[in-house]
């Protein structure tokens, strides 16, 4: 009966919505300020068979989502439809990495409304863990994005090394953090990994790190384009051990 559409009655529903619990997070924060842009997929997917013309979904924008269209996202695959001779799409959005996002998180709730080709009858699943029913819904997807980035264990209160890191790097600070990806050219998820700083003796290289961002914002500063913390007040600077 699956791929019978009038006993499956056409529905769609977000393939990941089980496994993913409805949500997806994305952040900018471990990224290189080199980084403006991300896209995201998710596939969309028919119960029933394929059909020989294309058929529109309609996928409806929450009026509770803060992420803005045009500034902090584009749906790159419009005209939506699940093509003919498929029973599946892959919904592409292109984050944008707005400067608001630097601030705090904002967040894009769609759902699969019933239209001229598709129901949503595949509407809701429940999971029961420890005696709790939980309800969750396959036509629904929230995704959060930001642009915020904690401090990586080794510069993180607490850590052994903490004391010496901030003699070296400051106090951190995010566009700081990003600043330390970009002119090394380092991949902020391998960095923030719990082993990275003992790996491949990067705690050795800690000095030459730091004093080659102070002679870039050095540099910067003399060409009369200083680099600013996020306030756009405040100088980033290094610590006191920097040279």
């Amino acid at each position: 009966m699956t791929y019978d559409n009038a006993k499956s009655k056409n529905s769609i529903y977000f393939a990941q919505a089980d496994s993913l619990e409805n949500f997806k997070s994305i952040s900018f924060g471990y990224a290189k300020t080199t980084v403006k842009d991300s896209t995201i997929k998710f596939l969309i997917r028919a119960i029933g068979a394929p059909e020989n013309y294309d058929r529109p979904y309609n996928l409806n924008i929450a009026d509770t989502s803060t992420l803005k269209e045009g500034t902090e996202y584009e749906i790159l695959n419009k005209p939506l439809s699940i093509k003919a001779g498929k029973t599946a799409d892959t919904l592409k959005i292109k984050l944008l990495r707005a400067s608001n996002l630097r601030d705090k998180p904002s967040y894009l709730l769609m759902d699969l409304k019933p239209n001229e080709s598709f129901t949503n009858d595949f509407l809701l699943y429940t999971k029961v863990i420890n005696g709790v029913t939980t309800t969750g819904y396959r036509t629904r997807m929230l995704l959060k994005v930001d642009d915020i980035a904690g401090p990586p264990p080794f510069w993180s209160v607490g850590s052994i090394y903490y004391t010496s890191v901030v003699g070296y790097f400051g106090t951190f600070s995010m566009l700081k953090f990003q600043l330390f990806l970009t002119y090394y050219n380092l991949d902020g998820d391998q960095v923030v990994m719990p082993n990275w700083f003992t790996t491949d003796n990067n705690n050795r290289r800690i000095s030459g790190w730091a004093n080659g961002l102070k002679a870039y914002l050095t540099r910067m500063a003399a060409a009369g384009t200083p680099v600013y913390e996020s306030d756009g007040v405040t100088l980033m600077t290094m610590g006191v051990y920097a040279r």
